[in-house]
C-alpha cells in the first residue's frame, strides 16, 4: 500500500514515525522528521511498517544516499544524526522511567568514516557486499566506506584473488598497525580452502579461519584455524588486547577508547570493583589504576582465555578473570563498583 505522511520524529531502530489518518502509527525507514514522504507500507500483526519511495518535501539536512545498505542514518548530515540520536535515547529514557529525562548532545566520533575493524560481508559474483534490510538482495560495493584502510585494501583485492568456491560470507578483523585476519564462512569442508589460506598468509595475511556456513548466524558451529595467526592486538587507548574474527570487541576503537577513558575518569577510587559480562576485559583494565582489585567475569571460555594472557602481558596483577554465568552471580561482599555491559548493548549497527 502507499500513503502520503509528514514523519514527525525518529525512534529506535533506524525508523521515523507517522500517524496515519486513521489514527494508526507508521514506522518509516529512510525518512528524516519534517519531510512529506510518499512510502510503500504493509501492515503486519498490527503494526505498519514501510520504506521511503519518494521525497515530496525534503529536509535540508537530507544528503546524497550512500550505496551501502546497512547505514541506517547515511542519508542525514552527521551533525542532524548527533541531535536525533541523542532525542532517540531521551525518548526512550523518558518512556522507561516514566518522567521526563534530559540527555545531553551526543558526542562526535573521532572518524566519521573509515573507522570500523570488523566487518563481515557477502561474497557475490567474485565481488563482496551486504544485503539488503530485510531482503536477500545484495549490494556490491567496490569498497566499505565504514570500514578501516587495511581492510579496504584487501576488499578491492578480492576479486583478484581467485577464492574457491563454496564461500558465503568473509569476517575481516584488521588493527591500526595493518594486521588482518580473515575468516571464510564457507558450505565445503575446511579442507577445500587449505591451499588458498597458505597462500593467504603467504601474501601478508596474518591468520586465516573456517566456519561452517549456517543460516542461522555466524559461527554457530565454532571455528578452526587454516593458516598463521588467531589472534591479533587491537589497541584501545592505553591497553592492547588479542582480538580474532569470532570474538566481540567494540568495532571502533577510537569512539570506544573515549568511553573507556570517561568511565575510567568516572570511577571512584576503591577496594574491589567487578566488570560483568566482560568479554575481553579491557573495561576491568581501565578501572585497575583505581582499585586494588578488579574481577572481570565473563561466561565465554575464549574471552577468558584470551583475557587471562593479555593481563599476564601486560602485567596487571589486580586484575583477575573469572569464568561464571553472571546470571548467578553472588556480588561479594566489599563490592565498590560494579559495571555492567550485557551482550545486547554491543549490537552495532553501521553510521
Amino acid at each position: 500500500m502507499m500513503i502520503k505522511v509528514k514523519l514527525e520524529r525518529m525512534v529506535h531502530g533506524g525508523n521515523a514515525l507517522a500517524r496515519l489518518k486513521d489514527g494508526k502509527v507508521a514506522l518509516i525507514r529512510g525518512g528524516i522528521p519534517g519531510e512529506t514522504v510518499k512510502a510503500e507500507v504493509i501492515e503486519k500483526s498490527g503494526l505498519v511498517q514501510g520504506k521511503v519511495i519518494e521525497v515530496l518535501e525534503a529536509s535540508p539536512d537530507r544528503i546524497e544516499t550512500p550505496k551501502h545498505p546497512g547505514l541506517d542514518y547515511g542519508f542525514i548530515k552527521y551533525e542532524r544524526q548527533l541531535e536525533l540520536k541523542r532525542e532517540v535515547v531521551q525518548d526512550s529514557l523518558s518512556r522507561s522511567l516514566k518522567r521526563e529525562v534530559e540527555v545531553s548532545s551526543v558526542r562526535p566520533a573521532p572518524k566519521i568514516w573509515n573507522y570500523r575493524h570488523t566487518v563481515q560481508p557477502v561474497v557475490s559474483g567474485g565481488g563482496l557486499g551486504y544485503r539488503e534490510e530485510g531482503s536477500h538482495n545484495i549490494v556490491l560495493l567496490d569498497t566499505d566506506p565504514t570500514a578501516n584502510e587495511t581492510i579496504n585494501n584487501l576488499w578491492q583485492q578480492w576479486r583478484n584473488l581467485n577464492a574457491p568456491k563454496g564461500i558465503h560470507e568473509v569476517v575481516f578483523r584488521a588493527n591500526d598497525e595493518g594486521d588482518i585476519l580473515l575468516s571464510l564462512i564457507a558450505s565445503a569442508s575446511a579442507k577445500n580452502y587449505l591451499e588458498f589460506a597458505h597462500h593467504l598468509v603467504r601474501e601478508g595475511i596474518a591468520g586465516v579461519s573456517y566456519a561452517q556456513f549456517d543460516e542461522r548466524g555466524r559461527f554457530r558451529s565454532g571455528s578452526e584455524k587454516l593458516a598463521g595467526e588467531k589472534t591479533i592486538l587491537q589497541s584501545y587507548g592505553k591497553f592492547s588486547i588479542s582480538v580474532s574474527t569470532t570474538n566481540f570487541a567494540q568495532p571502533n576503537p577510537s569512539a570506544a577508547t573515549q568511553l573507556y577513558e570517561a568511565l575510567e575518569n568516572l570511577a571512584p577510587h576503591g577496594n574491589l570493583a567487578l566488570d560483568v559480562y566482560a568479554g575481553s576485559g579491557i573495561i576491568g583494565m581501565y578501572l585497575s589504576g583505581k582499585f586494588n582489585r578488579v574481577i572481570a567475569l565473563e561466561i565465554d571460555r575464549g574471552s577468558v582465555t584470551r583475557g587471562q594472557r593479555d593481563v599476564e602481558r601486560l602485567g596487571m596483577g589486580n586484575l583477575e578473570f573469572l569464568k561464571t554465568d553472571a546470571k548467578y552471580l553472588e556480588i561479594p561482599e566489599g563490592a565498590d563498583l560494579i559495571t555492567v555491559d550485557p551482550p545486547s548493548l554491543k549490537r552495532q549497527v553501521g553510521r
